[in-house]
């Protein structure tokens, strides 16, 4: 805040009109620090400035008048205007009523038309002459206009306004017309009792005038081409196109068009639609009327070159915080390098130049603006504006200055702050700690149970592991024990069948021995009846054979 700041106070209050009656001031005196923003108000309404109604402010030092200027008021101005001030610290109001009486009605008749304006050339054409009458009382002030613009006598121009019997004869006199004297002219006939207006046209013709036409026109891609002249002719003029020497004549790629704009004053296109780089080449116009022809200056027809993109900044401006005699940057950057780009800084909307204070940098791609050591009037919203043939693009970012001691006090306030931050981080750190304790101490326990259980598990299994081992033990010697008996068992009857076997084969051998032995027995008998036979032969006897005797077998 700075010293001695206070709201607005508004200590006086008047109403001023002048000697004439023709203008009235309201006027009212206010204290105020910072400056306050000015309301007029009637009624509800807030006043604007306009033809009839100004407001100003005058300011020394702490105190400012301000003031509601009304010229010629009339009966619908009166009423109550309120002043209203405004700051910072508060606001304030002051009321003034305005009471305009009205006149009488003034004694007389509004001027009306005797005669109607007319318009003649006389001197073959070296003066024209605008004349009329009219009825008026009092007698009425004439006032003359050429295209809106006040006329005043010359050497040239003259005007009359005579009393005649029952009125007045009015006139205008011009000397040498030319071509910019065509156009509209305006009398205002005023008096007390009313006003009233005639209006006149002059039309001068003279040789066509080519105001306006362009140098060059571009050629772009899948675009139409249009080349427009201004022509000054008070009738619609004959024109015509050519292209180099040739005649352009209308087809379905090419239309001639002739525009009045104005009194006096036409326009005349050539459009040429698709046009393509074989349309380039350089024309002319030639505008003719009554009084002679014209022909325009060459009109060069190019084909552009690619169109280039409007700029755009994919970095845009940042806005900054900065402490007293440091330096601070600014910095965009463009999508794109353009070195056909123009950049221009302002602040607060007011252009911003390299000085020995700010530097201004682009290398076609990054734009920077440099502020050496920053004081506190550079506070405010600094804007690159980037433009280009094709378009302009722009970035804002607001830089706020701080003063040193305000720093200290930042850095103060930053350091409790990080101070209790830190006591707060150490005191969260503990907890977590004992949090982390309890948290281990519980995972702790419960491992020991884990471990307990994975113990009595093991024993268990271990018990588990022995009892089968036993029963399995034991199921195999009761199955060793069977298996014993049946081998047992099997190795006595084998050997009862071996000895069966043993007999069997002894008594085959013993009836096989006594076969061989009948055998043998049989043999010798024959062998031995043989013999005996032999030696009966030989002794011729006949041998007695004994008596057989049965032999029974045992």
């Amino acid at each position: 805040m700075e010293p001695d700041s206070h709201l607005p106070s508004l200590r006086s209050r008047e109403l001023i009109p002048n000697e004439s009656g023709t203008l009235i001031t309201m006027r009212c005196t206010c204290t105020a620090k910072p400056k306050p923003s000015v309301v007029w108000m009637k009624g509800t309404k807030v006043v604007s400035e306009s033809s009839r109604t100004r407001m100003k402010i005058e300011e020394k030092e702490d105190t400012y008048i301000l003031s509601l200027e009304i010229t010629d008021p009339i009966g619908p101005d009166s009423g109550t205007y309120k002043c209203h001030v405004k700051n910072e610290f508060g606001e304030s109001n002051a009321n003034l009523n305005l009471n305009i009486e009205a006149e009488n009605e003034p004694e007389g008749t509004a001027p009306t038309f005797i005669e109607k304006p007319k318009i003649r050339s006389e001197k073959a054409g070296k003066l024209v002459v605008m004349d009329f009458k009219v009825k008026a009382d009092p007698k009425p002030v004439i006032v003359w206009y050429h295209e809106g613009q006040l006329l005043k006598e010359s050497s040239r121009l003259s005007f009359k306004l005579e009393e005649i019997d029952g009125g007045y004869y009015i006139r205008l006199d011009l000397k040498d017309p030319g071509i910019q004297d065509s156009g509209v002219y305006k009398c205002n006939i005023k008096n007390e009792c009313g006003e009233l207006n005639a209006n006149l046209t002059l039309n001068i013709e003279i040789v066509p005038v080519i105001k306006e036409a362009p140098k060059t026109v571009s050629i772009t891609k899948s675009s139409n081409v249009v080349i427009e002249c201004k022509v000054q002719s008070v009738f619609q003029p004959k024109v015509t196109w050519m292209k180099e020497t040739t005649i352009i004549k209308e087809s379905t790629t090419h239309s001639i068009a002739v525009q009045r704009i104005r009194e006096g004053e036409y326009s005349v296109k050539l459009e040429i639609s698709p046009a393509s780089a074989a349309d380039k080449g350089s024309y002319k116009l030639i505008a003719k009327n009554a009084k002679g022809e014209t022909m325009s200056n060459v009109i060069d027809v190019i084909v552009a070159p690619p169109a280039v993109e409007a700029p755009v900044f994919k970095q845009k401006l940042i806005s900054t915080t900065t402490v007293e005699g440091q330096k601070t940057i600014f910095t965009a950057m463009l999508s794109s390098i353009d070195k056909t780009v123009t950049i221009k800084w302002t602040k607060n909307g007011k252009t911003i130049t390299s000085s020995s204070t700010a530097e201004i940098k682009f290398d076609g791609s990054t734009c920077s603006l440099i502020i050496d050591s920053t004081k506190k009037e550079d506070e405010g919203t600094y804007t690159v504006i980037a433009t280009n043939s094709s378009g302009t693009s722009e970035s804002s970012a607001s830089l706020i200055v701080q003063e040193k001691f305000q720093q200290e006090k930042e850095e103060k306030k930053e350091e409790k702050k990080e101070e209790k931050k830190e006591v707060v981080k150490k005191q969260e750190e503990k907890k977590e700690e004992k949090k982390e304790e309890k948290v281990e101490q519980k995972l702790e326990m419960k491992r020991t149970e884990e471990k307990t259980e994975e113990v009595v598990q093991k024993k268990e299994s271990i018990v588990t592991r022995r009892k089968s081992s036993i029963k399995k033990e034991e199921t195999l010697a009761v199955t060793e024990k069977k298996e014993e008996k049946k081998r047992s068992s099997v190795k006595k009857v084998a050997k009862k069948e071996s000895k069966i076997e043993e007999v069997k084969e002894e008594v085959k051998v013993e009836e096989k021995a006594k076969v061989v032995s009948k055998k043998e027995e049989k043999k010798e008998e024959v062998v031995a009846k043989v013999e005996e036979k032999k030696v009966e032969k030989k002794l011729g006897l006949k041998k007695v054979e004994p008596p057989k005797v049965e032999k029974k077998e045992e």
